[in-house]
């Protein structure tokens, strides 16, 4: 459950911290006040695309905090602990916050996490049903899901068995075409092939070779410079020149001066051991020095011939890119696609028997998946129109049409080989049809809140639901309808409505103001709860555009008290249940 709502710079919202209640929440305001934007923040907890556009007017950035109660939620607390983002053990913080740069950051319990993870933990929390979700009723293509997430506890395991076998066969499938290819492209594929791998095998390629040649080569290019610089620091350190000795000899000579009075003073002894421990230092280079002096040879025909293998490299390089173990590594898997395609009539054949078994054993899955939804579609169907009737359309029919394309394998997908769409007739002696060709405004409305009373009461469905506009189309007797089908909702789920219907607002447990003010030559927006007779007046301007009226403020706190009446029946019934 949604406990707490705080925003800060959003739009029109400077800084409000919004508490929300078990059971019915309702925001109410005039067109434009601003109740988009509690949506607009609940969407971006949801992990909905940001638009900088949000961020209020002078300021860098816009931040959006909700705190959830976790009690019941087991699957949101094991996700939590999954991820390790575990915090208090019955509440978690959700943020987001937007900035001028385009940068989201996003956290969950204070640690920072990828937008995708905010998005899928808060999935677990809320769900939001907005004015696009009557878009994806449209499109038939997205009926399936709304079957499916229907029965989901049931025919959720036979969705994974055929999601995973379809991935077998998909695979086997496209490895299979690729083998069938013409004859003559595989010729000349392997013709290709074998031309590349011998040239690379007589290149006699050794792992680092190239790096040894260019380290020889460096040598090679530098030798005079080398053994001259060799031979002067020789002449320096070891051998001496004419005017002296050698720095070996005359720093021998500087310790031999010191050891008199090395044990005279501590200060003396610490000197004299460290020019002491230098000399045999110097001594040891000078050493190393002469053997490397000594020991360098130039070749000039190994120096020719470590130009011309590097030549020789650096072409096949340019051919098969990088460096001779790159080389090596291209190799190996020309080696294995020669190897792929010289025996690929014998694996075609193989193949060809476990992709037919793959689709049988698929075909036998995805029938078995066919059956399932439509025993579930009956169900469903029957549990619609109850639904539907209670919203006033007594005579409502939905039917789940299924379409199969039978024998056409290009036609399986991971989530079986279904089409499904929903048919719809809202009038005694009306032949169903597409349902996005028939239902207007407000029948989309009512089917849409049908679907979602349906999906309530099913596991894993986030106890908190957000309802933006669910009245659209909807007006007189049908509104006092929808209320309380929403009303039986908030019974089992928390709920928050935003409305402009005063028989929804009247049904609430709470109800929240949104209201548009201009202070210091600025417009900002705030919401506050309203209490009971602020409630009366709010419903007064709700049914007669103003607020004030006695008749009206007298007709509204009539509204109330009728609806609090209704509330105590519909509880007291959904309870026997």
């Amino acid at each position: 459950m949604l406990l707490q709502l705080g925003i800060r710079n959003l739009a029109l919202i400077r800084e409000m911290e919004l508490a929300f209640h078990p059971g019915l929440n309702v925001l109410t305001g005039e067109t434009g006040a601003g109740k988009s934007i509690v949506v607009d923040a609940v969407n971006l907890v949801l992990g909905e695309r940001a638009a900088r556009e949000l961020i209020a007017a002078g300021q860098e950035k816009a931040r959006v905090e909700a705190v959830f109660d976790l009690q019941g939620n087991e699957q949101a607390v094991a996700l939590l602990r999954e991820l390790q983002l575990e915090g208090d053990e019955d509440t978690v913080s959700i943020s987001r916050e937007l900035t001028e740069s385009g940068r989201n950051l996003c956290r969950i319990n204070g640690t920072l996490v990828p937008l995708q993870t905010l998005k899928t933990v808060s999935q677990q929390l809320l769900d939001i049903h907005g004015q696009h979700e009557h878009q994806l009723l449209l499109d038939s293509r997205n009926h399936i899901a709304y079957l499916d997430a229907y029965a989901a506890e049931g025919i959720q395991p036979q969705k994974d068995v055929v999601a995973a076998l379809f991935a077998q066969w998909n695979a086997a499938r496209k490895k299979l075409e690729r083998l069938r290819s013409s004859v003559a492209e595989r010729e000349q594929r392997i013709d290709m092939l074998r031309f590349q791998s011998e040239e690379l095998e007589a290149a006699g390629l050794r792992e680092g070779e190239t790096e040894e040649l260019e380290s020889r080569r460096s040598f090679y290019r530098n030798a005079d410079k080398i053994m001259s610089a060799f031979a002067e620091a020789c002449a320096w350190l070891a051998n001496g020149t004419e005017d002296g000795g050698s720095a070996c000899d005359l720093l021998r000579s500087g310790v031999a001066a010191l050891a008199p009075v090395s044990d005279l003073d501590e200060r003396y002894a610490a000197l004299y051991t460290r020019l002491d421990s230098l000399y045999y230092e110097v001594e040891d280079a000078v050493g190393e020095l002469t053997d490397l002096r000594d020991g360098m040879e130039f070749d000039r025909e190994e120096a020719d011939r470590v130009e011309s293998r590097l030549d020789q490299l650096h072409r096949l390089g340019r051919k098969y890119g990088g460096n001779a173990t790159e080389m090596l590594r291209h190799l190996e898997k020309i080696r294995e696609e020669l190897s792929e395609l010289q025996n690929s009539e014998e694996e075609s054949g193989q193949l060809e028997k476990e992709e037919a078994r793959l689709r049988r054993g698929l075909t036998e899955e995805c029938d078995r998946l066919t059956a399932m939804r439509k025993a579930a579609a009956g169900r469903f169907e029957r549990e619609m129109e109850l639904q539907l009737r209670d919203l006033g359309m007594k005579n409502a029919r939905i039917t789940v049409d299924f379409r199969e394309e039978d024998g056409a394998d290009t036609h399986f997908t991971s989530n079986g080989k279904d089409k499904v769409e929903f048919l719809f007739s809202a009038n005694l002696g009306q032949e169903v049809r597409p349902l996005a060709r028939i239902a207007s405004g407000g029948e989309l409305s009512r089917i849409m809140l049908a679907l979602k009373n349906l999906s309530a009461r099913k596991p894993g469905v986030p106890r908190s639901m957000v309802f933006d506009e669910i009245d659209t189309g909807i007006s007189g007797r049908m509104a006092q309808v929808v209320a309380e089908k929403m009303c039986e909702i908030g019974d089992h789920h928390q709920v928050i409505c935003v409305t402009h219907l005063p028989q929804i607002a009247a049904m609430a447990d709470e109800q929240y103001l949104v209201t548009k003010l201009e202070q210091d030559g600025q417009t900002h927006t705030e919401v506050r709860r309203l209490s009971g007779e602020q409630r009366a007046q709010e419903l007064a301007r709700m049914v007669g555009g103003a607020a004030g009226g006695e008749s009206g403020i007298s007709h509204a706190r009539h509204m109330l008290e009728e609806a609090e009446a209704r509330k105590r029946e519909l509880r007291a019934v959904l309870e026997t249940h």
